[in-house]
């Protein structure tokens, strides 16, 4: 991008210069020229803007001071051998060196002005070509054109030195050998000609790299930000997962980097044919046109060993895509998995996906090593067929004719050996091109331009009709099949960012017509018939059954539905509070502020509304506190109120509250609405959704919903006299209470101590006669209904027995919520962090919760080495395939000495100078015994690249399979705690990226390693047994290269690291803003979130670019000194004159020339691979490192199958700590829980009545005691052996993609009959049955295409389906109306009759009829007894809670006497007034 210039943004984010015009369709002015993406120019002057770019060939260039990236300010010379790398090299030999010490990204490789630029190349190609036709391909090459020019005029000088040298030279000096007495003069003068060609072509190539790997970060970086950018901006992610999303911007931006690397190969290589093709003719005559046939037939036959790599490479990414989808949809799941005791068929399934990527990477990586085994063979096999024709034909052949033409084709073979590369990059960019191009016209979100009528109006919906896309999950299949979009009708429309045809509206003919009629078959309505007005600063409430569209309205108003009728019109900014809240992996104030900038009384006023005082107090830093990924360290109710902070905090115009308090405890909730709701947004429009009717007699206005229509309209008043739906709604409330066994208040009793403010033991509301139990303590039943336990929390309990979910996102899964003190490793008392393991910060800042990635220093191990081996197959299937590599080495080099052994005998009898005849190899009596044996060294050279390519494949595939079964076997045993401090993208990332190294790039860089390796050596013994005084020359060499190696293998190794440590950033943040994409929207804070990925992007970039500079630094290095090999054998050739036979002199010098290319790229690649290696290594430390739980099954101590057939639990003076340091969170838990007993379990934050969960599963394992079920000891037994046999029901719904039968019965175990009685007991037969599939229908990640509350019917279903003995249920009834939690409780109660369950409550009419109730205090268990007798105790803990609540606990010892009709009659009007 030109960065002289100003640019200015448009609305929809295409970048303008300042003085560009905005075309009349809001698309910009376009540039022309390719150079904007090269260097920025320093003038305006289009006949100067390459002044900058041409800098690069002044010789030398003073140094600027204070220079970011001092690339930018070298010369010629300083660029060619990477002189600004020095102080780099020299600190990472010492051990020194760290992140800081990196240098910043360029402005020029900063990624955001490449982005613009492809933007406006995207737009243009589109405007020209239609949706349809567009191609990012196209758009890629037009942007690195340029460059490229640049890059291929060095190539091809390179490329000329290169001949020359190796052809042209060789061949003068062999003749030099030839003549009896030749001039000395000529022989210096050639070998100086050679050294001056061959370092010419050294620095030519090396600066060939250097363009190119700039323009591939420019490109990788502009390709990846446009990409994120059109996420950020996209309507819905539609068939897209999170997990093909990351896989996207982890490997295709790395294919287009590749295709800028070695995509001019492609071309470049062939026109060193024409040359080549000349000379040979010319030395050797028409014979030699069959070596070169030999190079040109093997050009088509790699390219289309390339397109084949290519096509399976494709088929093989939508298998990967799957794969890493299911892997974070099992990790985010991980908790649920567990406690379900599903491991075992999870790895199955993700086992399966993996056996199908490994053979399509099998194919692929044997069509590879094919290409690369034969591409060292080709010029053996060009010169046996050369030269056995060229005899055979009676032709002589000398030591000068046979070596130089052998000297040419190694140089052909040098431009062939890109090659299989070039093709491949160019296939796999192609394939990344049109995945990108996939999202890139996706439809982006409109937001509503139309303002009210009436100004006084907030919104105005008038008969409007709202839907979702329909997803497609044939055309979806049929699309990743191809890796390309359907054409024409199948494709999206574009709009806006990225995809936006200009002049499409007013441009709208016939064909855009049917393509607008085919996008509305493609949507499903969900609103129908909308009429709304929503005047400036009223409070509008919304309520409904579930799934009756509540959540839907506010996604319409938010623009995320699509408008199929009506009309939409809103005046204002927005703050969306979600249903399930999103919260950052940042600090709870980081959160709260959501990138606007502090004002401490605003901050302030914001906290005490949102009752946030009390939490900051016992987080461990207050609101510095490092909140954990997905908000694993904080409480369902504090995410809650932090979501509500960063709404009041944003100070919008539109509020938008999705049940924003059902998360929150009764006296929480009641402060939030008075003080938050009607006190802080008074002057605010706010549609407030909830299920919490009492709060809706507040409202200025109250919305009725049902099936997707607004059926009641008006005030609380008028809406019960009507006697409709909402009276049916508030009359459920009542009677729901009276079948709870005549409970009274609904309140959680975690939170209830006596608080300085609104006490809800003082509210009237919660007093009234026990029969009616008046309105507010009916509708306190469904205040609680989303309660995740907790209020104000201690953060005490480690794992509480539910599900952690973040809104709109794939995090499905953890069945328990939060962890608590003890998980943070900080002690109550002291508040300090006790693990070791966990990072400190300096000074006395905020800890933090999230552990620091590993870095590894010095050198990969030799155990990680030895770990690949094993995996590989072992030492001796090792070993014979390295045996394999030396053969095949061993063939080619006999068959040069073969050669050379024939020539020098000539016609078979004595040289004699004086007959001529006697060096003409055609008189030799042996000759078609030499010929048999030179033909049968290319079958040898053939057959055993075959067998080796077949085995290197087997091995190095089945090393990664191998180790990729074995960090998935480690990362599924891990404790919960391991995945509570590691970000979700850290963990991926050993499945995506570092996967795909070891999986495709590890195997390609060790192969090219171990051919340069032992052809490097065998070329070394051949030049020293021919000039045995070279041994002398390989001291002081063998010296240089040693430290140019041991400085090299330091730095690249650490920069490897460095790049794979800093990829992680932003893969978390990826992952973390497509879970919030609705959020961002709401905010508008698209804006904030590209600038945090473009500076982590530009981090791990600038760490990758000086990782690649990095081995050109070592590669110009060893080649200027390989030009000594050159030089030296030349130089003795010349000396040594007569001395020697030609024929020898002559393998000696292509040996040599051969040495000097071969020698950089052997150790370069011996670098890169253990830099590769580090992917193994950080593979090998997950499955070697991580703590493992429990075994699954121990022979001879798990019970039989039928356990437990009772379900008797006993906790035995039980103690349990979450880590050794820490203190203990059960103190010796003593108690009986007899068969088929109803147990409801209560007591306040941190009393430990969670951690009894956590030990009945063995989450945590005991410090003392024991618990048994029917006599067994479950510390004895194995995990498996133990969660199998009980049954969770979490709070929160966790769904998996698939199907609906997949998420019932995830592994067919049932029947179609049993599914669908699970199904009608839990009350959603009706909603499955109107599924066109029914139990095949499609289910999106996370669940998305069903409500919350249909979300939880489903896992409700599941859990009917597992009827174990033993039940945990965590009130799973949760975002569902008072009428479906009835009907669930009672299923509860009948289904589960025959099981022991005991209920973690939340709110405390859910135990009243239980059997028995567990009071938890502090660890202790201090009250265990009936209902009726622990409320009869006056001094009982329980019917002190039950006091501090509100309720008249006398009322229930007396019984239920029947209220007076004018007692009813008051309360009824109470009701109706207050309510």
């Amino acid at each position: 991008m030109m960065t002289g210039e100003k640019v200015s943004t448009t609305r929809n984010g295409a970048a303008v210069p300042a003085t560009a015009t905005p075309a009349v369709n809001g698309s910009t002015q376009n540039y022309r020229s390719t150079a904007n993406l090269i260097e920025a120019p320093s003038s305006k002057d289009t006949g100067s803007k390459y002044s900058e770019t041409l800098k690069i060939l002044l010789p030398w260039r003073p140094t600027k001071k204070g220079s970011k990236f001092p690339l930018d300010d070298s010369g010629l010379f300083a660029n060619i051998y990477v002189r600004w790398m020095d102080p780099l090299v020299w600190k990472a030999t010492k051990g020194k060196i760290k992140p800081s010490d990196l240098f910043e990204p360029s402005p020029n490789d900063s990624a955001q002005a490449p982005s613009k630029r492809l933007r406006d190349l995207w737009e243009e190609e589109v405007k020209r070509k239609g949706v349809a036709n567009a191609s990012y391909y196209k758009v890629v090459l037009r942007s690195i054109r340029t460059r490229w020019i640049a890059s291929s005029l060095i190539l091809l000088l390179s490329l000329m030195c290169s001949f020359t040298s190796a052809a042209v030279i060789v061949r003068q000096l062999l003749q030099y050998t030839e003549t009896s007495s030749p001039d000395f003069r000529i022989g210096i003068a050639l070998v100086l000609g050679m050294l001056f060609t061959e370092l010419m072509r050294v620095c030519t190539i090396n600066l060939v790299y250097i363009l190119n790997y700039r323009t591939g970060i420019r490109l990788m970086g502009g390709t990846l930000t446009l990409v994120f950018e059109k996420i950020l901006h996209l309507r819905s992610l539609k068939d897209k997962s999170v997990g093909e999303l990351v896989n996207l911007l982890s490997n295709d931006g790395m294919r287009l980097f590749e295709l800028t690397t070695f995509g001019i190969f492609v071309v470049n290589t062939p026109i060193l044919f024409i040359p080549g093709t000349v000379y040979t003719c010319f030395i050797l005559g028409p014979w030699a046109l069959v070596g070169v046939a030999t190079f040109i037939l093997f050009l088509p036959v790699q390219s289309l060993l390339g397109k084949i790599v290519a096509k399976v490479r494709r088929k093989c990414i939508v298998i990967t895509d799957e794969r890493v989808r299911m892997m974070s949809e099992l990790l985010t799941s991980i908790k649920l998995i567990k406690m379900y005791a599903w491991e075992k068929p999870f790895t199955k399934k993700i086992s399966d996906v993996r056996n199908k990527e490994r053979k399509k990477l099998e194919t692929a990586g044997f069509v590879q090593a094919m290409s690369i085994a034969f591409n060292p063979a080709v010029p053996v096999i060009a010169a046996v067929l050369s030269f056995v024709g060229h005899t055979m034909s009676g032709n002589n052949l000398t030591p000068a004719q046979a070596f130089a033409v052998v000297s040419v084709f190694n140089a052909l073979r040098y431009g062939l050996a890109l090659l299989p590369n070039s093709v491949r990059a160019w296939g796999e960019s192609g394939v990344a091109a049109k995945r990108i191009k996939s999202l890139l016209i996706m439809e982006e979100l409109q937001p509503y331009r139309e303002k009210p009528a009436d100004h006084n109006n907030s919104v105005e919906i008038t008969a409007a009709t709202f839907g979702w896309d329909v997803l497609d999950i044939k055309g979806e299949k049929k699309r990743k099949a191809e890796g390309t979009e359907k054409k024409g009708k199948g494709g999206p429309r574009v709009r806006g960012r990225g995809g936006r045809p200009a002049g499409k509206r007013a441009q709208k003919n016939k064909e855009g017509e049917k393509e607008g009629e085919e996008e509305e078959k493609k949507r499903v309505p969900i609103l129908f018939d909308i009429e709304l007005t929503i005047p400036k600063g009223s409070l509008v409430g919304v309520c409904g059954s579930v799934g009756s569209g509540k959540s839907s309205l506010i996604s319409a108003i938010l623009s995320q539905m699509r408008v199929m009728a009506g009309g939409v019109a809103v005046d204002g900014s927005f703050a969306y509070v979600a249903q399930q809240a999103w919260i950052l992996n940042k600090s709870v104030q980081d959160n709260i502020l959501f990138g606007q900038p502090f004002n401490q009384a605003r901050y302030d006023r914001v906290v005490h509304a949102c009752s946030l005082q009390a939490d900051f107090k016992q987080l461990p830093d207050g609101d510095q506190t490092e909140i954990g990924e997905r908000g694993v360290n904080i409480s369902g109710g504090q995410k809650q109120r932090i979501s509500l902070a960063r709404a009041l905090y944003a100070d919008r115009d539109i509020y938008l509250l999705d049940d924003p308090l059902s998360a929150v405890d009764a006296h929480v909730g009641k402060h939030i609405f008075q003080h938050y709701i009607q006190t802080a947004l008074k002057d605010k429009t706010v549609l407030f959704v909830t299920h919490q009717l009492q709060y809706l007699k507040d409202c200025n206005e109250i919305l009725v919903l049902n099936h997707g229509r607004i059926t009641e309209k008006g005030v609380h008043s008028e809406l019960m006299s009507a006697g409709q739906e909402y009276a049916s709604l508030i009359h459920s409330f009542h009677e729901d209470g009276e079948e709870e066994e005549e409970s009274g208040t609904v309140v959680n009793q975690e939170d209830v101590e006596v608080m300085t403010e609104s006490p809800l033991q003082r509210d009237e509301s919660v007093q009234g006669s026990l029969k009616r139990k008046d309105s507010k303590r009916a509708s306190k039943r469904s205040l609680r209904r989303e309660e995740s336990t907790r209020g104000s929390t201690r953060l005490r309990r480690s794992y509480s027995i539910r599900s952690t979910h973040s809104a709109t996102s794939e995090t499905a899964g953890h069945i328990e919520e939060p962890p608590e003190i003890e998980d943070l490793d900080v002690d109550p008392q002291d508040g300090k962090n006790q693990d070791s393991d966990t990072p400190k910060k300096e000074g006395d800042g905020p800890k933090a919760l999230v552990t620091e990635e590993e870095k590894f220093r010095g050198s990969v191990t030799l155990r990680t080495y030895w770990s690949y081996m094993k995996a590989g197959g072992g030492l001796i299937v090792c070993s014979f395939t390295l045996l394999l590599f030396i053969l095949n080495t061993g063939s080619m080099v006999f068959s040069n000495w073969w050669l050379t052994l024939w020539l020098n005998q000539g016609s078979g009898v004595p040289y004699n100078e004086s007959d001529p005849s006697t060096l003409n190899i055609t008189e030799n009596p042996k000759l078609n015994f030499y010929i048999l044996i030179y033909g049968m060294c290319l079958v040898a050279v053939l057959v055993l690249a075959f067998i080796k390519g077949f085995c290197y494949v087997k091995v190095t595939l089945g090393a990664s399979s191998r180790l990729h079964k074995s960090v998935f076997a480690s990362i599924l045993r891990c404790p919960m705690k391991f995945f509570d401090v590691t970000p979700t993208g850290r963990i991926l990332n050993r499945f995506s990226r570092d996967l795909d190294e070891v999986d495709v790039r590890l195997p390609l860089n060790m192969q090219v390693y171990l051919e340069t390796l032992f052809i490097v050596v065998a070329s070394i013994l051949n030049i020293c047994v021919v000039f045995p005084w070279f041994v002398l020359a390989l001291v002081p060499l063998g010296i240089l290269f040693f430290l140019a190696n041991y400085f090299f293998r330091h730095v690249i190794r650490e920069l490897k690291r460095f790049d794979n440590i800093m990829r992680s950033p932003w893969f978390s943040h990826v992952t973390a803003s497509i879970q919030g994409l609705h959020t961002i929207h709401a905010y508008q804070q698209e804006k904030e979130f590209l600038d945090t990925f473009v500076t982590l992007l530009d981090k791990n970039n600038a760490a990758m670019l000086m990782y690649n500079m990095g081995t050109r630094w070592l590669a110009v290095r060893l080649d200027s000194m390989a030009l000594v090999i050159n030089t030296m054998a030349a130089v003795m050739v010349v000396v040594f004159h007569g001395q020697i036979p030609a024929s020898l002199a002559g393998l000696a010098l292509s040996y040599a020339i051969q040495t000097s290319g071969l020698l950089q790229l052997m150790v370069r690649t011996a670098t890169e691979t253990e830099a590769r290696f580090t992917s193994v290594e950080r593979i090998t430390h997950y499955s070697n490192n991580l703590e493992e739980e429990a075994p699954e099954r121990i022979k001879g101590a798990d019970p039989a199958e039928g356990w437990p057939r009772e379900g008797q639990v006993q906790f035995d003076h039980y103690k349990m700590q979450y880590r050794d340091n820490l203190p203990l969170v059960l103190k010796g838990i003593h108690c009986d829980i007899h068969s088929n007993e109803s147990i409801g379990i209560v007591g306040r934050t941190g009393s430990g009545k969670s951690s009894l969960g956590v030990a009945l599963f063995r989450l945590v394992e005991p410090a003392d005691g024991v618990i048994s079920i029917d006599g067994v000891d479950i510390s004895k037994i194995g995990l498996q052996s133990l969660r199998s046999k009980l049954s969770i029901i979490p709070q929160d719904p966790v769904l998996f993609v698939g199907t609906v039968r997949y998420n019932l019965d995830p592994f067919n175990q049932y029947s179609d009959n049993q599914l669908w009685q699970a199904l009608e007991r839990s009350y959603m037969k009706d909603r499955i049955s109107a599924l066109e599939k029914q139990l095949e229908a499609p289910v999106i990640e996370n669940g998305e295409n069903f409500s919350v509350g249909e979300r939880q019917l489903i896992c409700m279903a599941r859990a009917l389906l597992r009827n174990s003995k033993i039940i945990l249920l965590d009130e799973a009834t949760a975002a569902i109306d008072s009428e479906t939690d009835s009907l669930i409780q009672k299923t509860i109660h009948e289904a589960f009759t025959d099981c022991t369950m005991m209920t973690i409550a939340h709110r405390l009419n859910t135990v009243l009829n239980c059997d028995r109730i567990m009071v938890m205090d502090d660890g202790l268990l201090v009250e265990f007894d009936t209902p009726a007798a622990l409320m009869s105790k006056p001094d009982s803990h329980f019917r002190a809670m039950l006091t501090a609540s509100g309720t008249d606990v006398s009322k229930y010892l007396t019984g239920s006497a029947p209220a007076s009709a004018s007692q009813e009659g008051e309360e009824e009007e109470e009701y109706d007034t207050k309510l």
